[in-house]
């Protein structure tokens, strides 16, 4: 049970933010089960919206900031 949670192939996959899209890295040593499970990853995020999610967190921060309505969103 150990060492199912502490393998790293079952965390493989990390997305990268501030694009406009979901992508998902890859470990390029991952086997065929680390690269699977990097794919549940962004099926997942996709599932979840995460980055229309991400997006709406970003505005609100970006709008409650002392310095926010003063600087321009970016595009």
């Amino acid at each position: 049970r150990f060492r199912k949670r502490v393998d790293h192939r079952r965390y493989n996959g990390a997305a990268l933010l501030g694009l406009r899209g979901l992508v998902v890295k890859s470990h390029g040593s991952a086997d065929a089960f680390g690269f699977e499970q990097a794919l549940r990853r962004a099926h997942e995020a996709v599932q979840g919206d995460v980055v229309r999610h991400t997006e709406r967190i970003l505005e609100v921060m970006h709008e409650s900031s002392p310095t926010g309505a003063a600087l321009a969103p970016a595009s």
